[in-house]
């Protein structure tokens, strides 16, 4: 999903010892990272005051992903000399276990073009976008097999009761032709019932109930199929397309047709107040 990103962060893996560079005193910092991070990555580094390693300095080094609005932080240890770099470090915290040292803020997100998106909400029919509660616009792409949109729907819910948020729900297919009928089962029980009925009949339900609910409906799926299918297929092509290849996915439109786009089981409750 992040395959820049997760090259990197394999390259950060490399273990617990120093690694040696031919690098000289007079050498800047992003000369010394440019032997370690490939060339395609988008990074900045960040000095920081002191060090939990004498002898060294310690860095924050800031990789971008502008394809995917996102920001990650991570320490680095270069020498004074700037012939070795530690890429990990160990801390015992206060529960007594050691874990990695990282920066409070690990992940960092910003809005980015999601014009892309706009369009298919543009020429989807009124029953798939139809919204649960008042507030912060916030899409979901989901797929009904997905155990970790069962989670995001969760909290969505939560937010959109508290009116926090206008919840809309978009079928996004990435478990294959049985996703596909509940999702059109979804959208059929989104347009005669709502869709908060529909998130509690499908999105919300067990995969037993899933299930049930889709052969309740087999003979009205093929229907179903000729109406909606044309949507559904064009939502996860567009998104594939952007590198969006899982689910939950979260997008929170902000202005200038941009906004923040959250892949995985996130809490998004700091980007909607």
């Amino acid at each position: 999903m992040f395959k820049r990103l997760l090259i990197f962060l394999f390259m950060f893996m490399l273990g617990f010892s120093s690694v040696s560079f031919s690098a000289n005193s007079k050498a800047s910092y992003k000369d010394v990272l440019s032997q370690l991070i490939p060339p395609n990555i988008n990074y900045d580094v960040k000095v920081l005051k002191s060090s939990v390693i004498k002898g060294f300095t310690q860095l924050d080094v800031i990789i971008k992903n502008d394809k995917m609005g996102v920001k990650i932080h991570r320490y680095l240890w270069i020498s004074k000399d700037k012939n070795s770099i530690i890429t990990t470090v160990l801390q015992k915290g206060t529960n007594g276990r050691f874990a990695r040292l990282e920066p409070k803020q690990y992940i960092e997100r910003f809005a980015i073009d999601i014009n892309w998106f706009n369009n298919i909400i543009k020429n989807l029919p009124p029953e798939m976008k139809k919204s649960y509660g008042k507030g912060k616009i916030v899409y979901m792409l989901s797929d009904p097999y997905c155990p970790y949109c069962k989670k995001e729907i969760e909290i969505l819910k939560k937010l959109a009761d508290k009116g926090k948020i206008k919840l809309h729900v978009i079928p996004f297919n990435v478990h294959g032709k049985k996703a596909e009928d509940a999702s059109l089962v979804f959208i059929s029980i989104e347009k005669q019932k709502g869709l908060l009925a529909a998130i509690n009949e499908i999105e919300s339900a067990s995969f037993s109930d899933v299930d049930k609910k889709v052969n309740a409906n087999k003979k009205n799926i093929e229907k179903l199929r000729g109406r909606y299918s044309k949507y559904v297929q064009n939502i996860a092509k567009a998104a594939i397309s952007k590198g969006v290849r899982g689910t939950p996915v979260v997008i929170i439109p902000t202005k200038d047709s941009k906004g923040y786009l959250i892949i995985g089981l996130s809490d998004i409750a700091s980007y909607v107040k």
